[in-house]
């Protein structure tokens, strides 16, 4: 079965993953997250697709108020986890993206780093970015790009997704090739998309 095939179980497949050994990304979070958030005012944030809490604890560990949204019970029982070893706090939600509300002027920092849900999923979600920021409040993105891919396909590249995002003021936009180091399952190079826009 390819992997394609797999994520199409959805929660089947991912708390399958999550329930494996360690932590199948890593506990350290993504680099471009540590990068754009490190001297941020801290605020409420949400990370979405956020599976085994790598990313809401080091936000945690930097005094925001997380809210860590996944599918999987499975991945955030192991958030949960790692957010107490780190001596941290941080909110769980299980839910669905397909139906997720982000809310009004709710959060000073959206975070998505590799929440890849398939295109009306993800076109859904964007359009609510907007309102659901405060003035100010920022957005952090990743994910994973196929040179190839059209608005409806899972990968789309920068472009498409600042216009999915607007309107977002953009201030870093950029594609490239990058070596990623995360754990078991983010290993090699991979061309990705980052964005960093805000609410103005």
């Amino acid at each position: 079965m390819t992997f394609e095939a797999r994520q199409a179980h959805g929660r089947e497949f991912w708390d399958s993953r999550f329930s494996e050994a360690g932590y199948a990304y890593g506990e350290e979070p993504n680099d471009f997250l540590r990068s754009t958030c490190r001297q941020s005012a801290v605020g409420d944030a949400l990370s979405l697709c956020e599976g085994e809490g790598r990313n809401a604890v080091y936000l945690a560990r930097l005094g925001f108020r997380v809210t860590a949204v996944d599918f999987s019970e499975v991945g955030l029982a192991k958030a949960r986890a790692l957010a107490e070893k780190q001596g941290v706090a941080i909110t769980t939600l299980v839910a669905d993206l397909a139906d997720f509300d982000l809310g009004n002027a709710r959060w000073d920092l959206v975070v998505s780093i590799f929440a890849q849900p398939p295109s009306p999923v993800r076109q859904r979600l964007y359009r609510q970015l907007h309102q659901a920021l405060r003035p100010q409040g920022r957005l952090v993105l990743e994910s994973k790009v196929d040179v190839n891919a059209t608005a409806a396909d899972r990968y789309p590249g920068v472009r498409i997704l600042c216009g999915e995002i607007a309107p977002l003021t953009i201030s870093l936009a950029q594609e490239q090739e990058r070596s990623l180091n995360e754990g078991n399952y983010h290993i090699g190079v991979q061309r990705t998309a980052q964005i960093l826009a805000c609410k103005s």
